[in-house]
């Protein structure tokens, strides 16, 4: 599967939906280490998660990731955030 996948503020949402990405609603993104976790839903973050989808049947790739915790983890030492 082809997609861009991040997350950003709730308020900057419209702005994304504006160059074609679209809400993964329930979709949060895992990145930190395995050992010391940090989620798009942690206590204190207001984050939406967004793709956009390359691929041939785009809605059932988009209905696969909404709802899932969706891990990001480049390593165990390297932290992605």
């Amino acid at each position: 599967m082809d997609l861009a996948l991040f997350s950003c503020d709730r308020p900057l949402v419209p702005f994304y939906e504006g160059a074609g990405f679209d809400p993964l609603p329930g979709t949060v993104l895992v990145g930190g280490t395995p050992d010391d976790p940090l989620c798009s839903d942690a206590p204190g973050f207001d984050k939406t998660v967004l793709a956009a989808f390359f691929t041939a049947d785009p809605d059932a790739d988009r209905a696969a990731l909404s709802g899932t915790r969706v891990p990001l983890h480049p390593g165990r030492v390297d932290r992605l955030w």
